[in-house]
């Protein structure tokens, strides 16, 4: 049997040692490329295509999958004669903004759209009034033009869920332009492929009510960014 001389016995043992390393290093690299990072909601593993749809916008243009090529968007939905939670959504999501663009932040390529689930009261017109309050780069969207059966897989894609009561608590029906809609609370973030990335939901006051912190949003938006910049 031949023996081993130092040498080679010192060849082997590095040779060993530098596929263990190669192969933990691998491990590690699939690892972090598989890995989410945390975040107040859900990140998208492989982010999900959205189907075709055209809305109109609050300049009364066309809005389509088109229009989110190229840049991040940040979405969200309600309705405009909203006491409290949708602007202060939006009021978060333009706090992003603004802040993005105060840090001169690589990943200031973001718009913000606000999706009206109360078309009726809610024209291009009067969200023109409403969505650029908050900042010139919202657009507001609206269905208003369009047949509404179209956009049922444009909601449940993103899993819109809202309802618009007849009767209040008295069984009485809401007069004409005063009714309430009771709607979910999401902001999804877009990305430039126009594919779902991830889901923000939002924290819950002591009090059981809903809100977006500015600061939490920000965070988590960063977070996914930096994670797909690897």
């Amino acid at each position: 049997m031949a023996t081993l001389t130092p040498r080679t016995r010192l060849l082997l043992v590095l040779l060993s040692l530098g596929l263990c390393l190669g192969l933990a290093v691998t491990g590690w690299l699939i690892y972090r490329a598989q890995a989410l990072p945390e975040v107040q909601g859900v990140v998208m593993g492989r982010a999900a295509a959205m189907p075709e749809f055209t809305l109109t916008d609050h300049r009364q243009e066309p809005f389509s999958n088109e229009n989110l090529q190229g840049r991040w968007h940040l979405l969200t939905y309600g309705f405009t004669h909203c006491p409290d939670i949708c602007p202060g959504t939006l009021a978060a999501m333009a706090s992003v903004v603004r802040q993005l663009e105060q840090d001169g932040s690589p990943y200031d390529d973001l718009d913000l759209l606000f999706y009206t689930v109360d078309p009726e009261r809610d024209t291009a017109s009067a969200l023109a009034d409403y969505v650029p309050f908050f900042h010139p780069r919202a657009t507001g969207l609206t269905l208003n033009g369009h047949v509404y059966n179209r956009f049922e897989a444009f909601e449940r894609s993103l899993g819109i869920v809202y309802e618009i009561p007849e009767f209040d608590r008295f069984g009485e029906p809401y007069p004409d332009d005063s009714y309430p809609v009771n709607h979910g609370v999401k902001v999804y973030l877009l990305n430039p492929g126009g594919r779902l990335q991830a889901v923000f939901e939002p924290a819950y006051s002591e009090h059981g009510m809903v809100h977006f912190s500015a600061t939490t949003l920000l965070r988590d938006y960063l977070r996914v960014r930096q994670h797909l910049d690897g």
